[in-house]
C-alpha cells in the first residue's frame, strides 16, 4: 500500500470514529431530553380539602389531564360551581364525600351553597 493511499485510509478511520462518537452522543442528548419530556408530562392527582367552610389549598397549579379530588371534611354539604360560566361541576358533597375531576383548563371556582368559599386552578406551563 502505498503512503498516499495509507494517508487516507486512517483520515477515514479517525472520521469514522470522529463520526461514530458525534452520533453516540447525539444519541444520549435525545434519550435524555425523551425522559425529561416524559417527567414533565406526568400527570398528577391533587386534593383539595374543604373544611372549616375554605378549599384547602385555595390555589392550584395544574396541567391539562392532572385529576383534582375535593374532599368535604367539613360539617355541612358543599358543592363546586365554575364561577365564570355558573356551571355545576359536582353534586352537593356531604360530609367525607369526595369528587374526582380531570382538568381540562384554567379555573375559577366556588361553592355553589357558600358562595364565599372560592378557589383557583391555574395552568403551569409544560416546557
Amino acid at each position: 500500500m502505498s503512503f498516499v493511499n495509507e494517508h487516507h485510509a486512517i483520515i477515514k478511520t479517525i472520521n469514522f470514529k470522529i463520526l461514530f462518537w458525534m452520533v453516540s452522543g447525539l444519541l444520549y442528548l435525545i434519550v435524555q431530553n425523551v425522559e425529561s419530556a416524559e417527567n414533565s408530562f406526568k400527570l398528577t392527582q391533587h386534593n383539595v380539602e374543604i373544611s372549616g367552610f375554605a378549599f384547602v389549598p385555595k390555589k392550584l397549579e395544574v396541567k391539562p389531564g392532572d385529576t383534582i379530588t375535593w374532599v368535604n371534611k367539613d360539617i355541612v354539604p358543599h358543592n363546586i360551581v365554575e364561577s365564570i360560566d355558573q356551571s355545576v361541576i359536582s353534586p352537593d358533597l356531604a360530609t367525607g364525600e369526595t369528587y374526582t375531576f380531570v382538568v381540562k383548563k384554567p379555573m375559577v371556582y366556588h361553592c355553589g351553597l357558600h358562595p364565599s368559599m372560592k378557589g383557583k386552578l391555574s395552568l403551569t406551563l409544560v416546557p
